[in-house]
């Protein structure tokens, strides 16, 4: 997002780096995907982005500061309740003997895949097209593809994660 705002946008470096200042609301929503639910708090991001992410970038073209910072919140809002919840629900997908190579091939796979190539993919339509708001229709069209699984994932709030051993707590000096 940075480098959409300094190159499309024409926002100065500092300031394309400020607006994204948003994610520090990551933990609070992760800890409140604890108490309401991962699903919903995934749900809402993903219609969320199939809804707002071309009238986001639409405000954020028109350059002034204050369509940019109210295009950024809009994303930047719902990318933190994705960011803030995926750590715990990823994990959460795997049995235990197999939750760290499948969380990690996957995650990793498929963040170098198409978040590897999205800034080539964008950089070409943009400017195949001389459309400045396609990143928006790219983003919508993820957040389709990525509802169908959302929807089908269990809710892993406030459950143990399948195949973890469980917890004992105890007082007093260990037995042995």
């Amino acid at each position: 997002m940075p480098t959409y705002l300094e190159v499309v946008v024409g926002l100065g470096p500092t300031t394309a780096l400020l607006s994204v200042l948003g994610m520090m609301l990551v933990v609070p929503v992760g800890a409140l995907s604890d108490r309401s639910g991962r699903k919903p708090l995934l749900v809402t991001p993903c219609v969320g982005f199939i809804l707002l992410s071309y009238p986001a970038l639409l405000l954020m073209i028109r350059g002034s500061i204050i369509t940019v910072v109210l295009g950024l919140m809009i994303l930047g809002l719902l990318l933190v309740m994705l960011l803030g919840t995926m750590s715990a629900t990823l994990p959460a997908l795997f049995d235990t003997k197999v939750r760290y190579g499948g969380f990690s091939i996957g995650y990793n796979l498929s963040r170098s895949i198409f978040g590897g190539t999205a800034p080539l993919i964008l950089t070409f339509l943009v400017e195949e097209t001389g459309n400045a708001t396609v990143p928006g229709l790219y983003i919508a069209l993820a957040a389709l593809i990525s509802l169908g699984p959302v929807l089908r994932i269990r809710e892993s709030a406030r459950r143990p994660l399948e195949g973890a051993a469980p917890t004992v707590l105890r007082a007093g000096p260990p037995t042995t």
